[in-house]
């Protein structure tokens, strides 16, 4: 009886255990939810810019040319044209948003050496 009722003690102890890691697991994929939640879709909202495609392909050229982009250069907007915009935002301390606003073309053009602008 005195070992059954260890064994119990012992069992019970473990589902406490193990409901309690559930909990704060739980707790923890609803902060990092609530987190994600609000931060700011930038992907998404320099997906979203008007931009003619003439401006963009003169953008993915400049940013080829300072090894910032590293895909198809055709005039298309897309994830890998947005981060490369970011990341050359960011190396040139400007705030990194993807959009291609004309602070950032007047940025690329000078920093790739363009002659004139788009």
């Amino acid at each position: 009886m005195r070992l059954a009722g260890s064994a119990l003690l012992g069992l019970v102890a473990l589902l406490a255990a193990s409901c309690s890691q559930r909990d704060a697991e739980t707790r923890a994929r609803e902060a990092a939810d609530k987190i994600k939640a609000s931060m700011p879709r930038v992907e998404e909202h320099a997906l979203e810019q008007k931009v003619d495609a003439a401006e963009v392909k003169t953008a993915q050229e400049q940013l080829t040319k300072l090894n910032e982009y590293q895909g198809e250069v055709n005039g298309k907007l897309d994830a890998v044209t947005v981060n490369a915009i970011e990341a050359f935002q960011r190396s040139h301390e400007v705030e990194a948003n993807g959009l291609l606003t004309d602070e950032t073309r007047q940025l690329l053009q000078k920093a790739a050496g363009s002659g004139s602008a788009s």
